[in-house]
C-alpha cells in the first residue's frame, strides 16, 4: 500500500464515523436529547401510586 492510499483510507474512516454520529445520535450534534421514559415528569402530569413487592411509590 502506498502512502496516499493510507491517507485516503484514514480520511474515509473519519468521514464515515462523523456521518454515523450525525445520523444516529443527537448527543453528538449538541442538541439536547429528551427521553420520554427517563426524564423528570412534567408538573401537569398526574402521578401514579404504584406498588412493587409491597413497597409503595409514586411515579
Amino acid at each position: 500500500m502506498n502512502v496516499l492510499d493510507l491517507i485516503r483510507t484514514k480520511i474515509l474512516k473519519a468521514k464515515r464515523l462523523d456521518d454515523a454520529q450525525f445520523l444516529m445520535a443527537k448527543s453528538y450534534r449538541g442538541v439536547s436529547y429528551v427521553d420520554a421514559h427517563h426524564d423528570e415528569p412534567k408538573p401537569s402530569e398526574e402521578t401514579k401510586e404504584l406498588t412493587y413487592r409491597g413497597q409503595h411509590y409514586s411515579h
